[in-house]
């Protein structure tokens, strides 16, 4: 068991050891936080100015489904709904609705595994022939605006930015403005 020196002993040991002028938490082997919470707090700081940042200019405007005649789930609110999707593939454009699936040239349906706008040869999408093709829609569904649009996983951005602008038309003729964004397909 060690000796325990009075307070005269200590600092008469303290005097003869000759510490430099230290900090006193470095005396007693004490830690000094402060300043690795300077840096804690300034990392904060900038990660939550950063986030809010980020957060204001990613805003999605959304807005929940409109309460339909006869109810939502009614079976007159779902015979009047198009549901017009928009599925942008690597291979080219799939455009479907309530009824099914728009075969090339948007005049008809078809079954299976079927591209309504199929991309060029040179691995460019046909954006004209997708404005055309939801033109066709939109003059047999004038009072449709809303749109689902998703896209591959591997689809560039800016295809899925080329398929917005190209079924919302222009400002000659606006098609459908209101574009929901779907979580991709595989």
């Amino acid at each position: 068991m060690p000796a325990r020196l009075t307070p005269r002993q200590r600092a008469y040991v303290r005097k003869r050891v000759n510490i430099p002028d230290a900090d006193p938490s470095e005396v007693s082997e004490e830690l000094n936080i402060v300043p690795f919470l300077d840096i804690v707090v300034n990392i904060i700081m900038f990660l939550l100015m950063s986030l809010t940042t980020i957060a204001f200019f990613s805003q999605v405007e959304a807005a929940l489904p409109q309460y339909r005649k006869g109810g939502i789930g009614s079976r007159a609110a779902q015979d009047e709904a198009l549901n017009l999707n928009v599925t942008v593939t690597s291979a080219g454009v799939i455009v479907s609705g309530s009824g099914g699936k728009l075969a090339r040239g948007c005049a008809t349906t078809a079954p299976g595994k079927v591209l309504t706008v199929p991309a060029r040869m040179n691995g460019e999408q046909d954006w004209t022939g997708l404005t055309t093709c939801v033109t066709r829609v939109k003059q047999q569904f004038e009072d449709e605006t809303r749109v689902t649009l998703s896209a591959d996983p591997e689809v560039p951005y800016e295809h899925l930015v080329a398929a917005m602008d190209a079924v919302r038309g222009d400002e000659d003729q606006v098609l459908f403005p209101d574009v929901l964004l779907s979580a991709g397909i595989r």
